[in-house]
């Protein structure tokens, strides 16, 4: 019985800091974007991209992704977003409020993305759930 509850303890452990590690990571690379992207312009949505990727249960989760087009200083650049959605929020055609870095344009963000802090938080507090649970399983065993 013991050794079930240290195996246990031990998967939680490690899920936990796993998901704390990504969650964290992807808070920090939010903030960094916000400090670095402190110009703002304009773009249009120039296409939508879609993108499969193998799920867990054996299906595919399709996300989709703009492609925007902004200019800055006679330059355009044509970038697609680094977050998707199951969904698309965005049309063809629309214009979106961005953020970008005035020392590396190509670094930008779309005004209003709430998803890197939404997924960040999430991950942040399963992580936290799991090594509760490893820490009062670990207790149980004493």
């Amino acid at each position: 019985m013991s050794y079930i509850l240290i195996i246990f303890s031990g998967i939680f452990g490690i899920i936990g800091v796993v998901f704390c590690v990504i969650g964290i990571a992807m808070l920090n690379n939010k903030k960094k974007k916000e400090r670095n992207c402190i110009s703002k312009t304009y773009g249009k949505v120039t296409d939508i991209v879609k993108h499969e990727r193998y799920s867990m249960n054996g299906g595919y989760v399709t996300s989709w992704y703009p492609v925007i087009e902004y200019n800055i200083g006679g330059l355009k650049y044509i970038k697609e977003a680094v977050y998707g959605g199951t969904q698309t929020k965005y049309a063809i055609g629309q214009e979106v409020e961005i953020y970008y870095n005035p020392k590396d344009c190509n670094e930008f963000y779309i005004a209003g993305e709430t998803l890197p802090k939404t997924l960040g938080a999430i991950f942040t507090i399963i992580g936290v759930g799991a090594i509760t649970i490893a820490i009062f399983s670990t207790i149980l065993m004493l």
